[in-house]
């Protein structure tokens, strides 16, 4: 396995234990894949990697980051400067698209009372 990618502040500036700032070269690209859209199954089929290992790295990125789920990695990725803006493709969700509606479906919006 290839050596961490240590980011952001050092231990002795205050910052977080070390090892919360080591991430992978796996892990970064999960970190990617995510904030790209990925679902799990497409993480594991474009890095050749079981469901289960997919999840386990998901499970270490989040003790290593302090994140409670995926966008919460992924944001905190972009904040710490482990996954640069250019790298993710910003799109609007699928549910959005005109395409996607069905004929005669507006989006519903909450109303004030």
């Amino acid at each position: 396995m290839t050596a961490p990618v240590q980011s952001g502040p050092s231990h002795t500036s205050g910052g977080p234990a070390p090892s919360a700032l080591h991430l992978f070269p796996q892990h970064l690209e999960l970190l990617r894949l995510a904030a790209n859209g990925a679902t799990n199954a497409d993480i594991a089929t474009e890095l050749f990697l079981s469901p289960n290992t997919v999840n386990d790295y998901w499970r270490e990125i989040y003790r290593r980051l302090g994140a409670k789920n995926k966008p919460n990695a992924v944001a905190m990725g972009v904040v710490r400067g482990l996954i640069r803006p250019d790298e993710v493709e910003l799109r609007a969700p699928r549910w959005q698209h005109e395409s996607n509606r069905a004929p005669g479906l507006t989006v519903r919006r909450n109303r004030a009372s």
